[in-house]
């Protein structure tokens, strides 16, 4: 049990850095170190010395009581835990962390950078993390060393958010940077609760952005040096795929990933073998400690060139936060060897956690730095047992390989249901099919990649032989991602965390052999299984009519329909990357017959690209109009990598899916002149199944509406999806048009106004209810002897 007593104190203080913002602010920081000291100290006093004489008598505070003869009775093989000393040990732990991250939250509070908000200031800062390219710009993390404005000129030490709108600069971590802009606070709360998680109080626009130089530090300059250099030889032995992906998991570089491999990776629950993982301290210091013991270097040699090596190779990564606890761990076991105490892997993963978040009290909001330790405990305390029930099942190899991956995958369970909201059944299979190809990827590419930096003619006749781990790594994640496999699901937050800790904990105790279930409860369990996945197999199966599930996805739309004789059919997105496609998975979709794109902005298609990625698609339509943005070279991009079939369609053009007709009602042209000529291109498509009918007017605008009715197209429907998320561009007549009975309008949060009262009222005087999936959340429409009958999510 004491071997688990530093993880003990290290999940107390971790506990107590969530709750510091639910710390009395009139109280303050001491408060709580106080507090918490006081509770330490007495669970000190509270707990009997190891001798069994008294701590008062230690202390001097009480006189020695008078010896007496008495039998010494045999030592006990442990002893017992002393459960209100450790009560108290916990509590004040508790309290320590909520002093240490209230001291931080102050800190923030009274940032000065904060205080100059609005203001235009020049700033000199290290770059923390390389910058990163988003859909209209970039974004990184640097930590502010001296500012100058109007106000005058300070020195200071304070992490800040900088952004800009033109191409990423050429800069890379650890490089000093001059910064010219415009400070400010934001006002959106969700951002600034992250960026605070971050320990960001202010954000930087940048108006001009110079390199002055490396970093000032020898010891970062020779790190970035050797990044450099790797990196440069990486690229030019290496075609670019593969050349992104060993960047990723050697140097942590994530710019150079390519997207659709990120998507087979998130897809099959290998996204944590695309960047720097704890794996690299381990195949860091093996060679390195070997090659320490060859030259004849003593405990202490060995020790120290550990040391060195694995501080060398935390600040090589850019300190991710799985190499922050690989290396704290790496570090406190080497110093125990060089002390002549060594520690047991659970306590020294206690010992690196509690160093590393009183160190730096963010971590602890750090979801990498969580999965690293909830990953690293599951090995610790479920490995040795599965391994040893799988050895006489599987050669050893697969045995060891398998037992680690589920220890593994079970610790981070309760964390990915609640901030993915999903677990792809296919993890634990790919998870052991990968692991026998992650280090020959890493250690070949990068023996090659020293190989091209010696002579690169050698590097690029090595390269083929450094690429055959990779691909099989590749083809591991394309495969699992379209594997026809359930995802274990969930609506996330806290209490995906609590169920999913108390069933981890649960199977923990079982292995281990500290807890055996009642008979009965395991009969039930075997019984009602069959039964779950009957239910599972009849809610994902046809439904009984023609049923439309407009998807909440924010602002932007996607909507899934689907019908009886088992047609599927996708139209549009969604803004987030990965949304849609977890909905998909966790409704039991299998494929889908057509996937619509109906034009080629951000909050319709940023979605597509990951159920393409993820689900086996029969076709796709799309406008096909001319367009040079990155979304829609992305989307088909996407398209080609998974060889789904075209389709440009036009007015007139009709599909069929299963026991559905899909009418395109528009475009007729691709439209110019028009003040938005993307959204007059807009699919607007008929769908019906017999006598029920959904209208998906996706984003036409007044120029193409005014076509339509011109037209003379029948565009009566039961159910119609509002154009433009209720935008003011659309005409009344074409509501009247429709005179539907239900009218949706997919919207969310936005700056826009969307819906606009005239557009409801329009809609309202047609005769139509209006639902909206920023009021009721998902709406789901199927029908009932012709009548559309509608379901809310709240």
């Amino acid at each position: 049990m004491s071997a688990w007593l530093l993880p003990a104190a290290a999940a107390a203080v971790w506990a107590g850095l969530l709750l510091a913002p639910r710390w009395p602010e009139a109280a303050g920081p001491p408060a709580a170190l106080a507090l918490g000291a006081a509770a330490l100290a007495a669970g000190w006093l509270a707990a009997p010395p190891p001798d069994g004489g008294d701590r008062l008598e230690e202390l001097g505070l009480v006189a020695p009581a008078p010896p007496v003869v008495r039998a010494v009775a045999p030592a006990r093989p442990r002893r017992a835990i002393a459960w209100p000393a450790a009560a108290l040990a916990l509590a004040g732990l508790v309290l320590v962390g909520i002093g240490r991250g209230a001291l931080a939250q102050a800190r923030l509070e009274t940032s000065p950078l904060a205080r100059l908000a609005t203001a235009r200031v020049e700033v000199e800062a290290v770059v923390r993390d390389d910058p990163r390219p988003t859909a209209v710009g970039w974004w990184a993390l640097v930590t502010a060393t001296g500012v100058r404005g109007q106000a005058g000129a300070f020195a200071l030490r304070e992490r800040l958010w900088i952004s800009g709108d033109d191409a990423v600069p050429a800069v890379h971590r650890g490089d000093l940077v001059r910064i010219e802009g415009r400070l400010d606070v934001p006002t959106d709360e969700g951002f600034r609760a992250a960026l605070a998680a971050r320990g960001v109080a202010a954000t930087l626009r940048v108006g001009e952005l110079v390199r002055l130089g490396p970093s000032p530090n020898p010891f970062v300059r020779a790190t970035q040096v050797v990044r450099a250099q790797i990196a440069r030889s990486i690229r030019s032995v290496f075609p670019p795929r593969e050349a992104g992906l060993l960047l990723g998991l050697a140097l942590g570089e994530e710019r150079g990933l390519d997207p659709e491999l990120v998507r087979d990776f998130r897809a099959t629950g290998l996204t944590h073998l695309l960047v720097v993982s704890g794996g690299n301290v381990a195949m860091l210091l093996g060679p390195l400690l070997g090659t320490a013991a060859a030259l004849g270097l003593g405990t202490r040699g060995r020790g120290l060139l550990g040391l060195g090596g694995v501080a060398f190779l935390v600040v090589l990564t850019g300190a991710e936060p799985s190499v922050l606890r690989a290396g704290g761990m790496a570090a406190i076991t080497l110093l125990g060897a060089l002390l002549g105490r060594p520690r047991s892997t659970g306590a020294a993963l206690g010992a690196a956690v509690l160093v590393c978040l009183v160190w730096d009290p963010t971590l602890a909001r750090s979801i990498g730095f969580q999965l690293s330790a909830a990953a690293t405990a599951g090995l610790v305390a479920m490995a040795g047992p599965i391994e040893e029930r799988l050895v006489g099942l599987l050669p050893r190899p697969v045995a060891i390989a398998a037992a680690a991956t589920c220890a593994a995958q079970l610790g981070v369970l309760p964390l990915l249901l609640a901030y993915v909201g999903e677990v792809p059944g296919v993890t634990l299979p790919a998870n052991v099919l990968a692991a026998p190809t992650v280090a020959p990827s890493l250690v070949g590419g990068l023996l090659v990649a020293l190989c091209g930096l010696a002579w690169p003619p050698l590097g690029r006749v090595l390269a083929p032989v450094a690429l055959v781990p990779m691909r099989a790594l590749e083809l591991v994640a394309d495969l699992g991602a379209r594997a026809p496999i359930a995802h274990l699901t969930s609506r996330g937050g806290v209490a995906a965390i609590a169920a999913g800790g108390v069933v981890v904990a649960v199977i923990a105790l079982w292995l281990r052999g500290l807890w055996r279930p009642p008979r009965r409860a395991v009969v039930v369990a075997v019984a009602a299984l069959p039964l779950l996945v009957w239910a599972q197999a009849v809610s994902s199966g046809p439904p009984d009519s023609l049923t439309v599930r407009f998807l909440d996805v924010g602002q932007g739309d996607a909507a899934l329909v689907t019908s009886p004789g088992g047609a599927t059919v996708l139209v549009d997105g969604g803004p987030d990357e990965e949304l849609v496609a977890r909905e998909l998975a966790a409704l039991g979709v299998k494929r889908l017959d057509v996937v619509v794109a109906s034009h080629p902005h951000a909050d319709h298609i940023v979605g597509l690209p990951a159920v393409l990625a993820r689900f086996p698609v029969g076709l796709v339509l799309q406008p096909g109009c001319p367009d040079t943005s990155a979304l829609q070279a992305e989307l088909d991009r996407a398209i080609a990598e998974e060889g789904v079939p075209v389709r440009t369609p036009r007015a007139g053009d009709r599909f069929r899916a299963q026991d559905l007709w899909i009418d395109v009602l528009s475009p007729h042209r691709c439209w110019t002149g028009t003040e938005s000529d993307a959204n007059n291109d807009a699919l607007v498509l008929r769908v019906r199944r017999g006598d029920d009918v959904v209208l998906f007017a996706t984003e036409p605008e007044e120029p193409a509406q005014e076509w339509l009715l011109a037209s003379g197209t029948d565009l009566r429907a039961d159910v119609l999806k509002v154009p433009h998320h209720g935008a003011a561009t659309s005409v009344s007549a074409f509501f009247d048009a429709v005179a539907a009975e239900v009218a949706v309008v997919s919207v969310g949060e936005n700056p826009y106004g969307h819906p606009v009262p005239s557009t409801l009222t329009a809609i309202a005087a047609s005769g139509a209810a209006v639902w909206r999936t920023d009021e009721r959340g998902t709406i789901t429409v199927s029908f009932a002897g012709g009548v559309p009958v509608v379901r809310t999510e709240r």
